[in-house]
């Protein structure tokens, strides 16, 4: 990147990128943004989360490449420290698309995590963490439509 191309860019205008994120994909505190998801394990970052008790179905998007072994061995972090799940399918669809063509949607039963000892917590108003979905609580899955 040419450094000259975004000298009109102001701290208001980060600023205001990670306040409208529609996803709140980031936090704004003290004239300072971090990342409120948590992604990195490799970076010791403890963000304390509001476990959410009333959510009751969450979505997951993913490709249909990866089914067959989500069906089997449940959905896991991978290389993030949770499982990041969505509160509405249009957003699953977003991030699934991101993975490559024919993405899908896992419905997944978050009654289902909790009886299992998975807690949900609140990364924001659209995204939800877990530490692991089992196979067991995943309801359904569809394919997401352009």
């Amino acid at each position: 990147m040419h450094k000259e191309l975004y000298q009109w860019v102001t701290e208001e205008h980060i600023i205001a990128l990670a306040e409208l994120d529609p996803r709140g994909r980031f936090e704004v505190r003290n004239g300072m943004i971090r990342a409120r998801y948590g992604h990195n394990k490799a970076l010791d970052v403890s963000i304390k989360y509001i476990e959410d008790n009333e959510v009751r179905t969450l979505y997951h998007g993913t490709i249909k490449d990866n089914v067959r072994s989500i069906l089997s061995n449940g959905i896991k972090p991978m290389k993030r420290r949770y499982v990041h799940l969505a509160v509405d399918v249009g957003i699953a669809c977003e991030i699934g698309s991101r993975h490559g063509r024919n993405a899908v949607y896992i419905i997944v039963d978050a009654e289902c995590l909790r009886r299992e000892g998975h807690k949900v917590m609140m990364a924001s108003k659209a995204i939800r963490l877990t530490d692991y979905v089992p196979p067991k609580c995943i309801k359904e899955i569809k394919e997401c439509t352009p």
